[in-house]
Order: structure tokens, then C-alpha cells, then sequence
């Protein structure tokens, strides 16, 4: 839904991104709030020949930059301002994660249309048909499960307990907004969204 938009993004980069970064094991390469030297080349209408060419961009990249990347790469398209209160961040959050393409793909899995990768109106009328609660738990297990796959098990030694503990707080959350919506509640604030 829209107006969980701003607070979602920001909430994402402090608490899952953060800032600059490089691990030589992650294949995004140099990353800064998030956003990944491909993401940011791709924004500038460039090519990335270089992760080492790049690492310095990326450094220097401003917020506002990389929130209009989030806006315009992400945010579209999982339709995040078309979904439910809880289903959004979930969806988002993924295809931030692990590309839109395949959120969405996994999305399609928990309500049964087709796997296109594509989030168009008749994906959109079944997630947000679906429970939100529901769709918010059976799209975080699907996506544990293919993160623990990754490379045969090999990126979850590394990853897999930042991994975990993002995807338990995000479903928290999730369930809150979701809460928040069925009930006509009006939305949280941050303060009431738990930190673990």
C-alpha cells in the first residue's frame, strides 16, 4: 500500500542494508544502502564492466539516489502500492533480496497463478485476495527454503543467521501492518513494531 512505502524503504536501509560494503563472497559486488553496483549502473543508463571500476561510485552514491532505485527498479515491479498491508513489504523485501523476477515467481507459487515473474492483475487480484497474514507466511518460508538452497546449501554457512533474523523480523512486521489493516487500525509506529 502506498502509505507504508516511505516508511518501509527507510526502515529497510537502517535495519537490513545499512551503508557502504564489500564482501568479496557476496556475487552483488560493492553495495551502499542496499543497492548493488549493477543496480546503480543500470539506473545511470551504463554498463558495469567492473566491480573494482565501480566499488568507489557505489561509495559515494547519495541516499536519495538509491532511494529512486528502490522507487523505480523495485518498487514497481512488485507493485508494492497495489498490495495488501503486510504482503507488500514481503514481496518487496524479497525482490530487493534476490531480484523481482524471482519474488515475484515465489509469490505466484503461494497463490497458484502462473510462474511469469511477472506481477500483473491476476497475481495481484490473488495475493490480495489471499490472507494477508497467511500469504506473509507461506512467501517467508518459501523464500528460507531457497535461500538455505543456494549453492547447495553453501551460502547459508555464511549468510544464513543475518538472513534468518531479517526475514523473522520482516515477517513481525509484516504481520503487524497486516493486523493493522484488517482491523482498521490506524499504522503503527515504529516504536510498536518488534526489533526481534
Amino acid at each position: 500500500m502506498k502509505e507504508n512505502y516511505k516508511t518501509f524503504i527507510d526502515r529497510l536501509i537502517q535495519r537490513y542494508e545499512g551503508g557502504y560494503g564489500w564482501d568479496r563472497t557476496d556475487p552483488g559486488g560493492p553495495t551502499n544502502f542496499g543497492i548493488t553496483c549493477f543496480d546503480l549502473a543500470e539506473h545511470r543508463h551504463q554498463k558495469m564492466n567492473s566491480m573494482s571500476a565501480w566499488a568507489p561510485l557505489v561509495r559515494a552514491m547519495s541516499l536519495q539516489e538509491a532511494e529512486d532505485i528502490y522507487a523505480t527498479k523495485y518498487a514497481t515491479a512488485c507493485k508494492f502500492n497495489d498490495l495488501n498491508s503486510g504482503a507488500d513489504c514481503v514481496v518487496l523485501d524479497f525482490g530487493v533480496n534476490s531480484g523481482p523476477s524471482r519474488a515475484i515467481k515465489y509469490a505466484q507459487m503461494v497463490v497458484g497463478t502462473t510462474r511469469d515473474g511477472v506481477l500483473g492483475p491476476h497475481t495481484l487480484a490473488a495475493i490480495n485476495s489471499m490472507d494477508s497474514n497467511k500469504f506473509v507466511d507461506d512467501l517467508c518460508d518459501l523464500r528460507l527454503s531457497f535461500l538455505r538452497a543456494i549453492r547447495k546449501g553453501e551460502a547459508w554457512k555464511t549468510f544464513g543467521r543475518g538472513w534468518s533474523s531479517r526475514i523473522a523480523d520482516l515477517r513481525a512486521y509484516s504481520h503487524k501492518l497486516a493486523g493493522a489493516a484488517a482491523s482498521g487500525a490506524k499504522a503503527f509506529a515504529e516504536e510498536d513494531i518488534p526489533t526481534s
